[in-house]
């Protein structure tokens, strides 16, 4: 028999775990809870299974207290990324290839020697657009046989992984690295022209994680830094609903998180994985159970998916995102906001810049333009 107190502390657990992200606070161990949701579903299905199989408790009704907190759990943990599974209504329509654009996003870690190998693959992947993530002096010297493939080049290279470049085969206007919330973490915009002649506009991203250590104050990043970015995203993306828009990179978020849902209501992007599946990018050296989907791509309402899949960089920590995107649509993007979506979103923006400049460094790494 299973003693009552043990049962009470893993079900305890699971609720803390459960209820923690509903909390409004940008703390980096509760934003953190928004990851594991798939694995607290199993956790809990696994203790509901014991608890109906085993004598657990002291009688009938404490075990269906048992049974329903666990099934409670279970729902309310899955309604989070059920979306993302062939479960669900696609968002972005299936197209073919016609004047589609074929992009790759990858983080390449900026710690990863093999980059040679990397640079093959690449090569093999005959992308039309390269976001590529972690760009250092190392990397950018590792990239130069790429450069004849791609033209239009954009980005800054740094050091610390706070590197990102935009390389494209397609035409390339307007482009623009900015700082959005934080001096170190750049945005890259551009104007991309596809094969028919319509201009999309992109957005590149790779936010600070919560619970970055900061050396310089001796501490770790709340997530802050990182919504504030993604809410001026969105809100630049809500300005201008009429246009054709991709927004990328490595989030730092999972796709299922309140952050990254409340992107999507107050930008109206679509997202191409619901309905389809979880392409889980990091971390790609872990078991596939214990992986997340932190690199997304996010499109206007208009973009059709001719092929979505991931591919592995050799060496880095995450997989990478290869998608095909058709912009023939003329359907509009419509922002969704819900409640008081904007007042929480203005609060964001407002608490990512105090924190970006409270937790900046005192001596950043050093940056220049992408080669």
């Amino acid at each position: 028999m299973i003693p009552s107190v043990i049962l009470s502390i893993l079900v305890g657990l699971l609720v803390v775990v459960t209820v923690a992200p509903l909390l409004p606070v940008g703390a980096w161990f509760v934003r953190l809870g928004d990851f594991p949701r798939m694995q607290i579903v199993a956790v809990a299905a696994l203790l509901g299974i014991l608890v109906a199989m085993l004598d657990v408790g002291r009688g009938p009704l404490e075990r269906l207290t048992w049974l329903g907190v666990c099934g409670l759990v279970v729902l309310w943990q899955a309604s989070h990324f059920v979306a993302l599974t062939p479960l669900w209504p696609v968002e972005s329509p299936a197209a073919d290839g016609k004047d589609a654009i074929r992009v790759a996003v990858a983080n390449l870690r900026f710690e990863n020697t093999q980059r040679e190998q990397v640079v093959e693959e690449l090569t093999a992947l005959d992308a039309d657009v390269l976001l590529l993530i972690e760009i250092d002096e190392a990397w950018a010297e590792a990239l130069k046989p790429l450069r004849s493939k791609y033209p239009h080049r954009h980005g800054v290279v740094a050091e610390e992984g706070l590197g990102m470049i935009l390389w494209s085969k397609l035409s390339v206007s307007g482009c623009e690295v900015r700082h959005l919330v934080s001096e170190q973490r750049p945005s890259i915009f551009a104007d991309i022209e596809t094969p028919d002649g319509a201009t999309v506009h992109f957005v590149g991203v790779h936010p600070t994680p919560p619970g970055l250590y900061e050396e310089d104050h001796d501490e770790r990043h709340d997530s802050r830094i990182r919504d504030a970015e993604l809410m001026l995203v969105a809100r630049e993306v809500a300005e201008r609903p009429d246009d054709r828009w991709l927004v990328t990179g490595d989030f730092n978020d999972v796709a299922w998180s309140h952050t990254t849902r409340l992107f999507k209501r107050m930008s109206g992007l679509k997202d191409p994985r619901v309905g389809r599946g979880l392409y889980n990018t990091y971390h790609a050296d872990y078991p596939l159970v214990l992986r997340f989907p932190i690199d997304h791509v996010f499109v206007s309402a208009g973009a059709g998916v001719a092929d979505l899949r991931r591919f592995r960089p050799t060496g880095s920590d995450h997989f990478g995102i290869l998608t095909s995107l058709a912009f023939q649509s003329s359907e509009k993007s419509r922002p969704d906001p819900e409640g008081d979506d904007p007042e929480e979103s203005a609060e964001l923006i407002a608490e990512g810049l105090d924190d970006a400049e409270a937790m900046a460094p005192d001596d950043p790494p050093e940056k220049s333009a992408s080669p």
